[in-house]
């Protein structure tokens, strides 16, 4: 009988222990605002948490409801990675305030970083960050000029002629440039030259190709108009989502996406069209956040968490 049973026993499938959950620990602090205006009600606190290669992994979203500056945030970061944080707030179109990236060296203890300055910012289009030792840096290719992020100041430089690689100098102050070659740069400020910085540029390629607008606010999009979404690396976006084309521009930093006055023709459309175009405007300065799935062509644009815009490639 001892031996049927020890049979018994050995012919009974084990099920596999569930996969222990990543550690985490809490990141605590608060945002200040040092502009005197009023916030609107529907302003939105953000606090968004990247890899070391600025690729989204968590973030927080809270209406502030009328509440102002400054405002405590409390976010569970994993132990096991650095960590890049950006706090701030948005407030819809072209309101925008947000931190300087900060590094978080991986680790197993709880951390209060105090207060956290947000400042606003002027456009910048898709943020790509510098690694220059132990300094984060933040650069927005634009049209014609490339806009750098340091000491609490945004630099507008102006593209020169370069035996290699992309030169941009400040015509305000010529000391100060950024050569770019390959996935380095060589950044000079006042003539004081950073340690090699690294471009650093997440996978997830938010403007590599069309994306196809399936649904606006969970209304499944109508078949079968055409419904275009296209992010440009420049800071530009077009979309169509009835007979009209828009066009404007979009702010990208880590996980936080917001957008910038939109422009559109005025064609007559049919009225189901007329419809999801409006609907379509009336989503895009509520956005805020998103997730990308390059693998599976999926993007979710969010607001406050919620999704808002679902596309595929």
């Amino acid at each position: 009988m001892r031996f049927l049973a020890a049979l018994i026993f050995l012919l009974i499938p084990i099920a596999p222990l569930p996969a222990m959950a990543a550690e985490s620990r809490s990141l605590t602090g608060e945002i200040m605002v040092l502009e005197r205006i009023a916030l609107p009600d529907e302003t939105v606190m953000i606090v968004d948490l990247s890899n070391a290669s600025d690729e989204a992994l968590r973030d927080l979203r809270v209406v502030t409801q009328g509440r102002q500056s400054p405002f405590s945030f409390s976010i569970e970061a994993p132990q096991d990675t650095d960590l890049v944080l950006r706090v701030g707030l948005s407030a819809g179109e072209d309101m925008l305030w947000l931190s300087e990236p900060m590094k978080i060296p991986a680790g197993d203890e709880d951390l209060s970083l105090g207060t956290i300055r947000a400042l606003r910012l002027p456009h910048m289009g898709t943020a790509s960050l510098l690694s220059c030792g132990n300094t984060l840096l933040e650069i927005g290719l634009l049209p014609d000029t490339l806009r750098l992020r340091i000491n609490e100041q945004v630099l507008t430089l102006n593209a020169q002629p370069a035996a290699s690689g992309a030169l941009y100098v400040d015509p305000a102050n010529l000391a100060s440039s950024v050569h770019m070659q390959g996935d380095r740069a060589l950044v000079k400020i006042d003539g004081a030259e950073l340690t090699e910085c690294q471009i650093l540029r997440p996978e997830d390629d938010l403007t590599a190709g069309v994306w196809m607008i399936r649904s606006i606010d969970e209304s499944p999009t109508l078949f079968p108009s055409r419904t275009e979404l296209v992010f440009f690396p420049d800071g530009r976006m077009s979309a169509t989502v009835g007979c009209n084309r828009l066009i404007g521009s979009y702010n990208l930093y880590g996980g936080i996406l917001t957008f910038g006055r939109i422009a559109m023709t005025r064609m007559a459309c049919p009225e189901a069209l007329d419809q999801q175009e409006r609907q379509f405007m009336a989503a895009l300065p509520r956005i805020d956040g998103l997730r990308v799935d390059i693998q599976a062509g999926r993007l979710t644009l969010l607001s406050a968490g919620t999704p808002v815009l679902q596309a595929r490639k």
